[in-house]
């Protein structure tokens, strides 16, 4: 079975669905693993890795064949319609696709006759805690976040103390919701 991971399209996703380093177990399973040339690029992940760990590299140019010949299709965000037609009956997606805000993908997978999987609508429940992507996505929002709020607000965060003296930090309030909140 071939598993291809796509290049992002989304202007500014610097994430890739899948690291070179979990390429081994993919493979366990008995996939051919396909990567778009340059697709990890902005996640520190270049081609050289996913060479060296098993997977094959697809030019961009050869990127419609080989959509139409893969079995599964990884990628962060979903892919776009135009994509989506390009896949074979019977292929599978797997991405954040957000059913009930991006029709325009639903409807294109339903007409290729393919199956999105989507990690917004995974149960965030213990047992499928090992597949909650959400999450860890949160965590990165939430530690991305504080860093953009110290940034910007006029006095520090942190407590200093030093032989200078004590320097108070600043008074903020946070706000969380959900399992990463």
């Amino acid at each position: 079975m071939k598993l291809l991971v796509p290049a992002e399209s989304i202007p500014g996703e610097r994430r890739v669905a899948m690291v070179p380093s979990v390429l081994g177990k993919v493979r366990q399973f008995g996939f051919e693993v396909l990567v778009e040339s340059g697709a990890g690029g902005s996640a520190y992940a270049p081609d050289e890795a996913y060479l060296q760990a098993g997977a094959s590299i697809v030019p961009t140019a050869d990127l419609a064949t080989v959509l139409a010949e893969a079995d599964v299709v990884a990628s962060v965000r979903p892919l776009d319609p135009e994509r989506v037609a390009r896949l074979r009956p019977g292929a599978v997606t797997v991405s954040f696709l957000s059913p009930g805000n991006d029709l325009d993908t639903v409807r294109a997978i339903s007409a290729a006759k393919a199956t999105a999987l989507s990690f917004d609508v995974l149960p965030r429940i213990s047992r499928a805690q090992s597949m909650d992507a959400l999450s860890s996505q949160a965590l990165v929002t939430g530690y991305r976040a504080a860093l953009v709020a110290a940034n910007l607000l006029p006095s520090l965060f942190p407590l200093f103390m030093t032989a200078a003296g004590t320097i108070q930090p600043a008074k903020v309030l946070v706000l969380g919701a959900g399992v990463a909140g």
